[in-house]
């Protein structure tokens, strides 16, 4: 290594070490110098940070009352009696009841239903064979083997009796996609049927007769 060599690369050192000297400061948790800090620490609030403008220092909050989700429809048939009977005359389910429906449908089934209804569908999960709830009727005794799947998507969106909601846990789509399994666990001589329609959910029918009811 020649002179020339050894100086440069004296000089690099000395500068490197001097950027890692400035770098470093007195508190433990300080970062030090840092290049580009706003990828650190963006203008914008953490999420689950603490914000002094409101009362609850959550910085955190719920969408605004009304607020529509991107991409999202709402369901326009009321939670009444009179939704309910609405719901299983005018909901069609747009999906095929085909090996892949039913496969995802009995996955989703297994996750949110089977706990209660049980494996066929019996009324004999967990928590009431272990947990001493009542148990829910059978999906092929006389009251709800010939239940219309319109009802079932209702009573899914806002839940019924012992039944909670799960709007929350399901799409529409995946409501829809659970309903085809179930309706095997209704019927489970049924054939396989791969005819579609239109998602009834959200139509202008619905949401007119959902404004007739409600006027009624």
């Amino acid at each position: 290594m020649n002179k020339n060599t050894l100086y440069l690369f004296s000089k690099v050192a000395a500068v490197m070490m001097g950027f890692y000297m400035v770098s470093c400061g007195s508190k433990s948790q300080s970062p030090g110098v840092e290049y580009m800090p706003d990828m650190y620490r963006t203008a914008a609030l953490e999420p689950y940070s603490g914000n002094s403008n409101y009362a609850d220092s959550m910085e955190a909050r719920m969408p605004a009352d009304g607020s529509i989700a991107r991409g999202y429809l709402p369901y326009g048939i009321p939670n009444t009696t009179e939704g309910y009977e609405m719901a299983g005359s005018l909901l069609k389910n747009p999906l095929p009841s085909n090996e892949e429906v039913l496969a995802d449908g009995k996955v989703i089934y297994t996750k949110y239903c089977g706990h209660c209804h049980g494996v066929a569908g019996a009324g004999d999960g967990p928590t009431v064979t272990a947990g001493g709830h009542p148990p829910p009727p059978a999906y092929n005794s006389a009251s709800l083997k010939n239940l219309p799947e319109g009802k079932m998507f209702h009573t899914i969106t806002y839940g019924k009796n012992l039944m909670g909601s799960h709007s929350s846990q399901l799409n529409n789509e995946e409501r829809w996609t659970v309903i085809r399994y179930v309706q095997t666990l209704q019927n489970p001589e049924g054939a396989e049927n791969t005819e579609t329609v239109s998602d009834s959910t959200s139509t202008e029918e619905a949401t007119m007769s959902d404004e007739t009811a409600m006027n009624n």
